[in-house]
């Protein structure tokens, strides 16, 4: 007997050999507005070493205090943690207020937590944990779609569009291009005030189909590492 897919007003029946499976259509909700937000993609670096290296519930413990910090400073600057995910988080600004100013505040508040990291890894990971962590983010802005969505916990904050998908895709690229913040040219030109000037790229995001332009807003991993190495050698 083939699969067999049954449609009705409120739920679609899907049958196998083995099993129905009764799949609800969405309950109404209030619908989906589209917003111009800024999007901040921020994944943790060195984590599966320090995993390998220290107790998983020691390491789980140090990401959720580090997280911990990451969102008051993102509340700090107007924005909203819409999801973690494990070593990641995925944050928007914008909510409140206008395009530019939530680029602005997003921004900062990535500089802010690349300060904290440093900190951090000044007081625990390296003396406690045997070395430190460290972060890629990207950067994006544009329109996306902002409503409540939820499963079994009620409705959270969802936030979706293509933006968002670049966002995460430009996170993803720091590795690759050996460049802790990446920014797109579209969130870099909306920054205000005298912008630093830093090297643009032209670049292919995985499942984005058309070049984008970025900005390389960060620091080097591999300078950082040499720059542990020569500080370790010299004693």
């Amino acid at each position: 007997m083939s699969n067999r897919i049954k449609c009705f007003k409120s739920l679609i029946v899907y049958t196998t050999m083995e099993q129905n499976y009764l799949i609800p259509n969405p309950a109404p909700t209030v619908p989906d507005q589209e917003r111009e937000l800024a999007i901040l993609f921020l994944d943790i670096r060195n984590f599966t070493p320090l995993m390998e290296a220290q107790p998983g519930q020691t390491v789980i413990q140090v990401v959720r205090r580090l997280f911990t910090t990451f969102n008051q400073v993102v509340k700090n600057f107007g924005g909203r943690v819409v999801e973690v995910a494990g070593d990641s988080l995925y944050v928007v600004f914008g909510l409140q207020t206008g395009l530019k100013e939530s680029v602005d505040h997003a921004y900062q508040a990535a500089k802010v937590m690349f300060q904290t990291v440093s900190l951090f890894n000044e007081a625990y990971t390296e003396p406690f944990y045997g070395g430190p962590l460290e972060i890629g983010v990207g950067l994006h802005a544009g329109k996306v779609f902002v409503g409540e969505f939820g499963l079994d916990n009620g409705p959270q904050l969802s936030v979706m569009g293509l933006p968002v998908n670049i966002a995460s895709r430009l996170q993803a690229k720091t590795k690759e291009l050996d460049n802790d913040l990446i920014i797109s040219e579209y969130a870099y030109q909306l920054l205000s005030g005298d912008k630093a000037v830093v090297r643009h790229e032209t670049v292919k995001l995985q499942g984005i189909s058309q070049g984008q332009q970025v900005r390389l807003a960060g620091k080097s991993y591999s300078a950082r590492q040499n720059m542990d190495y020569l500080m370790a050698i010299s004693g």
